[in-house]
């Protein structure tokens, strides 16, 4: 079998097969890439292509290094990719690959864009150490782990609708020049992001059960939280935070962003069912929003206590404890206040009206005996004349 690879690595390099862009048409095509030691162009592996339709293997486990783009996609039978001895590529994408169940891909170190997309039934998916990559995308898995990821500096990270995996360490990521988004993986997720200080877009956050991200300091983009179970929270180093910062419908019942003072957008808290109070060390050194305001849920208690400025509109909206005038007093040091709320006051008391029942209860009873012991008495008496007069007859 090696002096086949052998013969076929010369044949390709002689043919300068190794040097061009390749669309795969069939087994053969395949083998000439794997003859590459280094493939000089894209290589795209199609499954609408005629002579792919049945192709349920693909190995290629001799090719180290693609110079272009991998492209695995739409092979509907296909079961298991191995690339083993592959350390470096200018992308590798496998997508909408529906019967796929395992892809190693031990060596892979170097990637620019690593997509691992629309593979519905891949179980194992193995790389052991990325150190370089700049786009990260594994969507639409049932893979229950990632691979060990040591790149420090990444561009953008994005974990979605993996419902069997339930860790995702990037611990190792210090910055990101672009988003994050993990959410809709494993009902138990825990995400770790312990080293993490800058995005360079938008992070969002959703369905975790744990979420340490406790050094990150700077978003250049929207901050958001939803669907999370954690019950608290706190993110000590965010300063900065240049446009919105959005919590939804997480369960959490306390909250801290002690150093934010600015948020360049709006600020939306939204139907987070356990949070009933925005306390004094919610957002303490808040003072400007240049945006809106909206808050909705069950609110007891409101407090910004550096709030001076809301360009928008202060939008509040719920049922608690909270009075709309107690809530406009919480924003009275913010200048040319426009405030639109809606907050219905819950009952403080409900057990008045069957105390009140249950002592008119026993107010009544104590009128039917006492008139029952009336009758008595009055019955007492006749029976006691009625004796007298039959005696003196």
């Amino acid at each position: 079998m090696k002096c086949v690879i052998a013969v076929a690595a010369l044949v390709a390099i002689a043919a300068g097969a190794c040097n061009k862009d390749i669309t795969v048409k069939s087994q053969s095509d395949i083998n000439t890439v794997n003859a590459c030691t280094k493939f000089q162009g894209d290589v795209t592996i199609d499954g609408h292509q005629e002579g792919l339709a049945g192709l349920g293997a693909l190995n290629m486990d001799s090719v180290q290094q693609i110079t272009g783009d991998l492209i695995i996609q739409n092979l509907y039978n296909l079961q298991t990719v191995s690339l083993g001895q592959l350390n470096s590529t200018a992308s590798l994408k496998i997508l909408n690959n529906t019967n796929v169940y395992k892809v190693a891909i031990p060596k892979l170190a170097n990637v620019a864009d690593f997509q691992v997309i629309t593979n519905p039934n891949l179980k194992e998916l193995t790389y052991s150490n990325i150190t370089t990559v700049s786009n990260f995308q594994i969507i639409d898995t049932y893979i229950a782990s990632l691979g060990a990821f040591s790149a420090s500096s990444v561009g953008n990270i994005e974990v979605l609708s993996n419902t069997q995996l339930t860790a995702l360490d990037f611990s190792a990521v210090k910055k990101t020049s672009g988003y994050i988004n993990i959410a809709n993986n494993g009902r138990a997720s825990n995400i770790t992001f312990s080293q993490l200080t800058q995005v360079g877009g938008n992070v969002s956050f959703g369905n975790a059960a744990t979420l340490d991200i406790s050094k990150l300091s700077s978003v250049s983009d929207d901050f958001s939280l939803y669907q999370n179970s954690f019950k608290n929270l706190s993110i000590p180093a965010l300063a900065t935070a240049k446009k919105s910062i959005t919590l939804s419908q997480n369960l959490f019942s306390a909250i801290s962003f002690p150093l934010v003072t600015e948020i360049g957008s709006s600020l939306d808290i939204i139907n987070n069912t356990n949070f009933k109070s925005i306390s004094s060390t919610t957002f303490p050194k808040l003072t400007s929003v240049p945006g809106s305001v909206v808050i909705s849920g069950s609110l007891d208690n409101i407090t910004f206590p550096s709030l001076t400025t809301v360009d928008g509109q202060v939008q509040l909206s719920g049922s608690g404890k909270l009075s709309c005038d107690s809530a406009e007093k919480s924003f009275a040091r913010v200048d040319s206040l426009n405030i639109e709320c809606d907050l219905k006051v819950t009952s403080k008391d409900n057990d008045n009206s069957s105390d009140d029942s249950s002592k008119d209860s026993g107010s009544g009873s104590d009128d039917s005996s006492k008139s029952s012991a009336s009758r008595t008495s009055v019955a007492a008496v006749l029976g006691g004349v009625v004796a007298i007069v039959a005696a003196c007859l």
